[in-house]
């Protein structure tokens, strides 16, 4: 199965994507998107249930005046109850409705990006979550004054797609012990139709990425908002906070996530007339928002339970894509070490860590490599190509899966899939060391030349250790990078 092999086809994925990002979190139309109307949740909900409390307990005195009315007072008091219940009944049907349009728009939204994300086999959706993560760390600008507001937005769709793929590394490994995923996952299917939709994609892919796209929801909390940018919004958000600022923005984020899953979300409604279904629905549907509910809690201490889905996912996409002022792109690959060492401090399981990267390695998707290409026999190394990250599941972690984008110092619009051994990855040691020798006349040149036919800003350094591709990939005919190609060795 061929993907992604015109530059149409590749616009229409990064148009697909965005608005994917868009109907999650979007500023130009903030009030349309899943955030969007958290936040209106946030601001309206509390007096929403007041008023529903008022017009209730109208309708109940109604009902005892009732019981006690005279021939002369009873005609009005039925009419007044009547009133009131509908009154009553009406409101609740609309804050109902309101529910009930999140909850579908976001099923639709999960719905959508696993689409993005799962393929038809194993390799297929390899493929598809490495396009997935590529695009979206592609897409991020690397500099500039966007980094943090478009960062924020692109980081819950990219730890979503790590957790779908760690949770099938698990399952697959036998690491995952909680019986209601080992529940579903025994009846996984392969093809699900219509009439027979799939267990496990429906109770547990659907509720974990529900509780992954909405972990962060709660940052924009009003009570939230104040702690991080201060009672008159006078702080910047992208701020460093301390102990206790932090410990307490965590908590009331936390529950007020929780409060806009639970009752903002909640569960959908059962369409139809049979009652044994409709118990069954409704008890399938509490215990998914259950499973949704208890990955959230248990994200920020996760022990070697479940949380570690939300948790270790969220620790690399905070690393790759901070959303904060201290981002450094050339430190991208120290995922790694930070992944490890939050392991080996007890935040969350050492396995699950070491599983995921596993299926990362230490370079991101979509990080620029600089790399030397093989010489001919007895020549030495006297020039660097460019590649990016395009693959996940590299057989060692330092040696990516990349797609060639330059060949003898011209970019290129196809190019092949190579392994790039830490040998020629000018990012270790030593490959810059084979170049150190090179007169700085020849780096020159060679910077000269690369910088031709596109100019990449970053290019500051005769022996560069990475490249920004961003700017590059901006362009439609630099986009088709996922093509399945024959893979080269260097």
């Amino acid at each position: 199965m061929q993907f992604a092999s015109e530059p149409n086809t590749e616009k229409s994925y990064i148009r697909q994507l965005k608005r994917l990002i868009s109907s999650l979190l979007s500023v130009s139309k903030f009030q349309h998107s899943i955030y969007g109307q958290a936040s209106q949740f946030y601001e309206t909900d509390a007096d929403a249930r007041q008023h529903l409390k008022q017009l209730e307990h109208s309708w109940e005195q109604s009902q005892q005046q009732l019981k006690t009315a005279t021939a002369k007072t009873e005609e009005r008091l039925i009419a007044q109850v009547q009133q009131q219940r509908q009154a009553f009944v009406s409101a609740e049907q609309q804050y109902q409705k309101k529910r009930l349009l999140r909850q579908s728009q976001l099923v639709m939204l999960c719905q959508q990006f696993l689409q993005l994300s799962e393929g038809v086999n194993r390799s297929d959706t390899i493929l598809r979550s490495s396009k997935l993560l590529g695009c979206l760390q592609l897409l991020a600008p690397s500099e500039g004054d966007l980094i943090t507001s478009v960062q924020q937005k692109y980081k819950p769709l990219y730890k979503a797609a790590l957790s779908l793929r760690l949770l099938d590394h698990l399952l697959e490994r036998g690491l995952i012990t909680n019986s209601y995923i080992l529940q579903k996952a025994a009846l996984r299917l392969t093809e699900p139709e219509q009439d027979h939709p799939c267990p496990f994609r429906n109770d547990v892919q659907i509720p974990l990425l529900m509780a992954l796209l909405l972990q962060d929801v709660g940052h924009y909390h009003p009570d939230a908002m104040t702690v991080l940018c201060g009672p008159y919004g006078e702080l910047p958000r992208s701020r460093e906070l301390d102990v206790e600022e932090r410990q307490q923005f965590l908590e009331v984020s936390l529950q007020s996530s929780l409060r806009f899953l639970l009752q903002g979300i909640g569960a959908p409604k059962y369409r139809g007339n049979s009652r044994v279904e409709r118990d069954e629905f409704d008890q399938n549907e509490q215990d998914k928002l259950a499973f949704a509910a208890t990955l959230m809690r248990n994200a920020n201490a996760p022990g070697v339970g479940i949380g570690n889905l939300l948790k270790i996912p969220q620790v690399y996409a905070s690393a790759v894509l901070p959303g904060r002022n201290r981002f450094d792109y050339q430190a991208l690959p120290k995922v790694a070490l930070i992944l490890k060492n939050g392991a080996t401090q007890g935040r969350y399981d050492p396995r699950m860590a070491d599983a995921l990267l596993t299926i990362t390695g230490i370079f991101p998707q979509g990080y620029g490599i600089v790399f030397l290409p093989k010489p001919l026999s007895g020549q030495a190394a006297e020039r660097y190509e460019f590649a990016i990250v395009n693959s996940l599941y590299p057989q060692q972690a330092e040696v990516p899966l990349c797609r060639v984008v330059t060949r003898n110092l011209q970019f290129r619009h196809s190019g092949q899939n190579c392994t790039i051994s830490v040998a020629n990855n000018l990012y270790f040691k030593p490959a810059r060391q084979q170049l150190a020798v090179i007169p700085q006349a020849r780096l020159s040149d060679i910077l000269s030349k690369l910088s031709s036919g596109f100019e990449p800003g970053q290019l500051r350094h005769m022996l560069p250790r990475y490249w920004h591709p961003d700017e590059f990939f901006a362009d439609p005919k630099h986009q088709n990078l996922w093509n399945r190609t024959e893979l080269l060795s260097n």
